[in-house]
């Protein structure tokens, strides 16, 4: 699963177990920033949840091909 940095960010606090207000003030954006990222990811992959977004990573070996992003 190909993600871009920002992506990468916002999956690794979603594996986390934050919720999109938490990951915006996490990395100091809006949570309906973080909600259009989502969807994004959501609409490229065919996937409807986050649930799904954490099953398709885990399928894949469980590092998205830009993981070593670091977070804000």
């Amino acid at each position: 699963m190909h993600l871009s940095p920002r992506q990468v960010q916002i999956f690794s606090l979603i594996v986390e177990g934050c919720g999109d207000k938490e990951i915006a003030q996490r990395l100091g954006m809006s949570a309906r920033t973080v909600d259009s990222h989502l969807q994004r990811l959501y609409d490229r992959h065919g996937l409807h949840s986050r649930a799904a977004i954490v099953a398709k990573w885990i399928l894949e070996g469980g590092v998205p091909e830009t993981a070593t992003t670091d977070l804000v």
